[in-house]
């Protein structure tokens, strides 16, 4: 658990923005399946963008956590 603590201590404002973009990408992807129905481009836009955020967002966290941002 101090590991844990330490790492949040000194990490704690780029948490903070990437758990941003996490959440903005997970938005894209909900609000594109719920206007799939209406444009079909446009939920295929936003699902693809939605994603391709998520996912850079999870491998930058996870990264963060691992490694640190200033290695």
């Amino acid at each position: 658990m101090g590991i844990i603590k330490i790492m949040l201590e000194f990490k704690w404002s780029v948490l903070l923005i990437e758990a941003f973009f996490l959440i903005g990408g997970a938005l894209l992807v909900t609000t594109g399946f719920k206007v799939r129905k209406q444009s079909k481009t446009s939920a295929f836009i936003s699902i693809g963008i939605g994603t391709i955020i998520t996912l850079i967002s999870l491998y930058i966290l996870f990264w963060t956590f691992i490694v640190g941002y200033n290695s």
